[in-house]
């Protein structure tokens, strides 16, 4: 039977299997608190004196509890002794008593051990049943109860037994990556507790420190590193990884930590905002306060970031809506898809799925917008009190756990006979993905509830008759509604702007002046703008970083001005998420941000100018393992304004190119015939991911193309099939990159290439045709490679229009003709192209 709330606050502390004990969701952070308000709870939000207020209505039921752990399920075999110790570790103990238990041979107490904490950590269930990597679940996922628990089964890792799978060791990490892969509420909490270091510690002990341990799969555990990283970690913690890493060289770990770091800078998480909303699922959402006016007469605009932990239904159910749908357009003959989605859903009889809401903007009559996510699909539903209605059925397909920028917007204007032209946009991230004709109903009455994520309080219970609305189990960054529609352009900036912005409409916004480069200068000063551009539209803007108690203040125009005080209020329980994401780590890990990466693919150093050498042969093939992903990173890290800035300072492209050149001979050295170190599809393509990761700084991506891609003498050291890889890379990019190779004088450097790798005939500064190991290159593999390189100049003079083709071009394929020793490869030129001559 669970008790009222009110008796917990007194009570002294319980042991956690009795039964409904509340749930606290152990949040160390400082500003991770979460607020509780019933739903029944008048707010003490100042109002005017005109705004709409509903009168309770009386209710026989009891207020609904706070969210409650239940108690665990613990099979009668396990034994009280196993329960009473790790209650005792729980409340506060240590874990030594738990570890003689598990360094006791008896491999079914540690598998009660695991069954315990696991159940009372919470947030998954049936890991046992899954597919092994605890990755997946079928199960929805949920929040954890205690990341204490979680703690102590970090720690016990190392001392579990780990024979016969699936063992406890196993058992274990697998449950904790399918509890933090749950959803980001427990990487929150486990953040907060300082889980990250914890299993770092634990990854050094198993993968460096004990022998034995190799036997064991550690996928799982460096899955968990991964997960967890991605939400959030520390500059401390970014660095006890490296320093893992480092040690770890010489194992197959290393490269998997390495690949692990790869994934969480450009994970899909890292992706969203700082910091943000959390909402559970249940009952918590944000309630803004009501308006003596309907304040959407000319339109209304609505924009966020959005990271949907769980779509409850399932996509089946969608897809035969929207298949209900279209039968239903084709039947009638004259209304879409979309517009007549909402009838199916009646037809089809799935008016009571599960529809979590996204916005209610409502009368106290129903009359309003609404939108709803109905399975993987976003809805738009219009209604009137009288019960005329009418919705729109978005065929975009979410997918759980991403982060998407969300914007909608309705217009209408006066037509050309006087009919009055109406429609719905649809943005998702920096795109208008519809647009569709929508009908609105005119609403006369005051706004009398306006709920973010949630359902709108009972009060109103007229909206739940025909759907049963739920709240949305989602993270949300700052939450914008316009008066009135902003337009495609606007919204557009809006969402490439990210969430990390928190609008200052005032002389010092955006603070252009304390820009360190023209590109953030120019950032900072169309951030500047479009808050002033669109301060007139907009109505509410409640951003997570300014969530303070029960209430979040309007930063709006109004709002932030003390004009109107019109600050949300929270319902049920919302935190919020502050993470830092690795990229923000690496700029602030040292000096020369993500380039701090490079002495790992090095394995030693001339003492006198510090230049890269051939060290170890072990150590060498150790390090040269981890090029490939630590390329990657620094190609994903240095899109951070922060980190590219560290980039240029450092003299990034001299400094990759000098490593690129020892990491390239290091290979034609350690190969030598034997099988290939590195994949030579995944070294040309990051190569190419970190030219091309520069989209906002053409001189920087000039640079890095001259040194890294064009410089042929540099990959000339190289295998066979690594060259072929490399100029058929260059083929493929040409016309997307024409302007960038034209900079770099693309065509004289290949041609200058040819001359001193490709050319049978020696010349001063050449390569001849042996490598740098002593093996001979067939000449006909190096006529492969001219008609390869022929191609991509040919490409290359087609790409360039006739007018703008500069006459030194044309002089440099003469020379080349002229000058060339071999037949094949002059007549490859003058018949490549005939028409551009």
């Amino acid at each position: 039977m669970e008790e009222d709330s009110r008796d917990v606050s007194d009570a002294s502390p319980t042991s956690p299997w009795e039964d409904g004990v509340v749930e606290h969701f152990d949040d160390e952070s400082p500003r991770g608190e979460g607020y509780i308000i019933e739903d029944e709870e008048m707010s003490d939000v100042e109002t005017t004196a005109d705004s709409p207020v509903v009168p309770p209505e009386p209710s026989t039921q009891p207020p609904p509890p706070l969210r409650r752990r239940l108690a665990p399920v613990v099979s009668s075999e396990v034994p009280e002794a196993v329960v009473r110790a790790v209650d005792a570790v729980i409340m506060g103990g240590g874990v030594d008593r738990l570890r003689e238990m598990v360094s006791e041979e008896n491999g079914e107490v540690s598998h009660f051990i695991v069954d315990v904490l696991m159940i009372t950590m919470g947030g998954v269930d049936g890991i046992d049943e899954g597919t092994g990597d605890g990755t997946s679940s079928s199960t929805t996922p949920s929040i954890m109860s205690s990341s204490r628990a979680a703690a102590i089964a970090a720690e016990l890792l190392p001392y579990l037994p780990c024979g016969t799978e699936p063992s406890p060791r196993t058992r274990m990490a697998r449950g904790l990556l399918a509890t933090l892969s749950a959803c980001t509420r427990n990487r929150t909490m486990c953040s907060a507790s300082g889980l990250l270091a914890i299993l770092l510690e634990v990854a050094e002990k198993l993968f460096v420190g004990m022998g034995q341990s190799r036997e064991w799969d550690g996928t799982p555990l460096v899955h968990c590193i991964q997960v967890l990283g991605g939400h959030s970690v520390s500059v401390k913690g970014l660095h006890s990884w490296l320093l893992l890493v480092k040690k770890a060289l010489g194992t197959l770990w290393a490269t998997q930590l390495t690949l692990a770091l790869e994934n969480s800078v450009g994970c899909n998480e890292a992706k969203g905002p700082a910091v943000t909303f959390e909402f559970d699922g249940e009952s918590s959402g944000l309630l803004a306060p009501g308006e003596s006016r309907w304040p959407f007469s000319n339109g209304f605009g609505f924009a966020t970031w959005i990271y949907v932990e769980s779509f409850s239904d399932s996509r089946n159910t969608a897809t035969a809506t929207a298949a209900i749908a279209a039968a239903a357009a084709s039947t009638s003959g004259k209304s879409s898809a979309w517009a007549a989605a909402a009838a199916a859903c009646t037809l089809a009889g799935e008016g009571t799925k599960h529809m979590p809401r996204l916005f209610s903007f409502l009368t106290a009559d129903n009359d309003g917008v609404e939108a709803y996510f109905h399975g993987q699909f976003l809805v738009v539903e219009s209604g009137t009190g009288k019960g005329k209605k009418a919705s729109l059925h978005f065929t975009y397909e979410f997918k759980p756990q991403c982060w998407y920028f969300v914007g909608l917007e309705y217009a209408s204007k006066q037509g050309l006979l006087g009919m009055v032209e109406s429609e719905l946009r649809f943005y998702v991230d920096d795109k208008l993905h519809e647009s569709c004709p929508f009908e609105f109903p005119r609403i006369l009455k005051p706004l009398a509830f306006c709920c973010i994520g949630t359902n709108p309080p009972p009060t109103i219970s007229g909206l739940q008759r025909r759907r049963r609305q739920c709240a949305l189990f989602v993270e949300m960054g700052p939450i914008y509604i316009f008066m009135e529609p902003i337009g495609p352009e606007r919204m557009t900036r809006l969402a490439s702007r990210e969430g990390d912005a928190l609008p200052s409409f005032s002389n010092a916004a955006g603070l252009p002046w304390k820009a360190t480069s023209d590109h953030i200068r120019e950032v900072a000063e169309d951030s500047y703008a479009l808050d002033i551009e669109t301060a007139a539209s907009l109505h509410l803007l409640y951003h997570p970083s300014l969530l303070n108690g029960r209430f979040c203040p309007d930063a709006s125009p109004s709002g932030s001005t003390g004009t109107q005080r019109r600050p949300a209020e929270v319902v049920r329980m919302v935190h919020v998420s502050y993470r830092v994401r690795p990229a923000e780590s690496l700029w602030a890990l040292a000096c020369g941000g993500p380039m701090a990466l490079l002495p790992l693919t090095v394995s030693n150093v001339e003492m006198d100018n510090l230049e890269p050498i051939l060290g170890d042969l072990s150590l060498s093939l150790a390090t040269a393992s981890l090029s490939v992903p630590i390329f990657r990173i620094i190609s994903l890290a240095i899109q951070h304004p922060g980190n590219k800035e560290e980039l240029c300072r450092t003299h990034g492209p001299e400094l990759l190119s000098l490593v690129l050149h020892y990491l390239l001979e290091t290979l034609s050295r350690l190969e030598s015939g034997k099988k290939e170190i590195l994949s030579d599809e995944e070294l040309v393509a990051a190569i190419v991911s970190l030219c091309q990761s520069q989209r906002n700084d053409p001189g920087l991506k000039v640079q890095l193309f001259s040194t890294l891609l064009l410089d042929l003498k540099m990959w000339s050291s190289c295998n066979y099939v690594l060259q072929k890889k490399l100029l058929s890379s260059l083929a493929d990019m040409v016309f997307a990159e024409s302007a960038c190779m034209y900079e770099t004088n693309a065509l004289q450097m290949l041609l200058d290439g040819c001359r001193r790798c490709y050319w049978v005939t020696r010349e001063g500064d050449s390569v001849d045709t042996f490598t740098f190991a002593g093996t001979e290159r067939p000449i006909e593999k190096v006529n492969a490679l001219v008609n390869e390189l022929l191609v991509v100049i040919e490409l290359l003079i087609g790409a360039a229009s006739s007018s703008t083709m500069a006459s030194d071009d044309i002089r440099c394929l003469v020379g080349f003709i002229v000058d060339c020793p071999q037949p094949n490869q002059a007549s490859g030129v003058n018949t490549g192209s005939p028409a551009q001559y």
